[in-house]
């Protein structure tokens, strides 16, 4: 099997067959949820909302943390060691099944005890609700299995079948009307399943040549780095997340869907972020080992942080004129929301592609201090904010602290890349074995 290098691949194809089909699915989450708020209402809009956030929290703290624990280690032996490499990626994926169910478990327990689990309609959403999440985890730890070996390609394919699976089957519900919650979670998990037995039927087949017999110490050493990216990523996302669930205990369900429409519309610049990242989060440490990550940072991110005022200025345009177009007149009150959130929304995209996963690698601490620090600050001014104001004021504090976050990110990344420690091959080989 041919490897593929960084060297050798061009980045304008790299990014294409990542961008690609993940505007696609941006495009079509985009579409989708318009559809919903049309076909829902406000108040179970809300409820799909949720759903939606408790799939994608899980996703995030469980597999975004892992992934970049493998991601922090597993490049390194690219090119080098395949059986170990390959090995640190399986023992990725068994421990986030271990850990999603889990979390699936906590995620039933709730319910039954919030007496979500009586209704046959109820109990459905929660069992799909947690299918979605395995099923995300599943497919992401392929897409990381692609992502470690340059094979952007193929993570796109990937992206572009289990998108074609999920929101065509809800696309066909709509069209037919035979559309409710359960089926729509259901397929936000049947998705994803498809993609992963896609993989692994195909490339993912080459985990039978990783490394045997080391299967518990490579867990543990994930651990080693992936229990701070679960500690920093569970309280970030947490924080970044309290709006949907804080007015869902102080406010309606109906503020929860005006929130949501809002964010939907808002959001789109934090997934031009995500799609960044994917080319960019395996390029990390193999440059901060070979010394080249302050050059690469200082020449990307000016220009990265000038695409985000050019494109805040766009927006200052666009929203009012295309914002009533996309929105129902029962939605009116999500326009300046999507306003407000906006200016974080790009915040965002400045910080996650390079810098947020940069000071992951290198000083998961700091993260972790910061969003403790911030989680109390937030929490009051939600609890000022969202009974007086409701889904306006929590839209605000969202922003404002979104805002905060990635400029003081950004100020401690410029300055801790020109002091990185450059630790050799060797090391951070032996490192991961021993």
């Amino acid at each position: 099997m041919r490897i593929t290098t960084p060297s050798s691949t061009k980045k304008p194809v790299e990014f294409l067959s990542v961008a690609a089909p993940k505007v696609v699915a941006g495009v079509c989450t985009f579409g989708l949820n318009l559809a919903l708020i049309r076909h829902f209402g406000v108040a179970q809009f809300g409820i799909f909302a949720l759903c939606s956030t408790v799939i994608l929290l899980g996703d995030t703290i469980l597999g975004s943390s892992l992934d970049l624990a493998v991601m922090r280690l597993a490049p390194l032996e690219h090119g080098r060691d395949e059986p170990l490499c390959l090995a640190l990626q399986k023992a990725g994926l068994y421990l986030k099944i271990g850990l999603g169910l889990v979390y699936c478990l906590g995620i039933t327990i709730c319910a039954a005890l919030a007496g979500l689990l009586r209704e046959k309609d109820e109990k459905q959403v929660i069992f799909a609700t947690c299918a979605a999440i395995l099923a995300l985890l599943l497919l992401h730890s392929a897409q990381a299995h692609a992502q470690v070996a340059h094979r952007f390609y193929l993570f796109g394919l990937i992206d572009f079948l289990q998108s074609t699976v999920e929101f065509g089957g809800i696309a066909v519900l709509i069209l037919v009307g035979r559309v409710s919650l359960p089926l729509a979670i259901s397929f936000l998990a049947v998705g994803p399943l498809c993609g992963f037995i896609a993989w692994r039927a195909t490339a993912g087949r080459e985990f039978a040549r990783a490394l045997k017999g080391h299967q518990f110490e490579l867990m543990a050493k994930l651990w080693k780095h992936g229990r701070w990216f679960l500690i920093t990523f569970g309280l970030a996302t947490l924080l970044s997340r309290l709006d949907i669930f804080l007015l869902s205990k102080w406010s309606t369900l109906k503020e929860v869907g005006i929130f949501s429409a809002g964010q939907v519309i808002a959001w789109v610049p934090v997934l031009v972020g995500t799609y960044l990242a994917v080319i960019l989060t395996p390029r990390i440490m193999p440059l901060v080992r070979d010394g080249k990550f302050n050059a690469f940072y200082r020449k990307f991110q000016p220009a990265l942080l000038g695409a985000c005022v050019l494109g805040y200025l766009l927006s200052l345009f666009a929203i009012p004129l295309i914002g009533p177009m996309l929105l129902p007149s029962t939605f009116a009150r999500s326009l300046p929301i999507i306003s407000v959130l906006i200016p974080g929304a790009i915040a965002g995209l400045a910080s996650f592609p390079l810098t947020l996963n940069y000071l992951m690698f290198v000083r998961p601490k700091f993260l972790f201090t910061m969003d403790c620090i911030s989680l109390p600050i937030v929490v009051l001014l939600f609890f000022y904010a969202i009974p007086r104001y409701g889904a306006i004021g929590a839209a605000w504090v969202t922003s404002a602290a979104n805002m905060a976050r990635a400029l003081i990110a950004q100020i401690m990344a410029w300055q801790w890349s020109q002091d990185t420690e450059i630790t050799s091959p060797k090391r951070l080989s032996f490192e991961v074995i021993k």
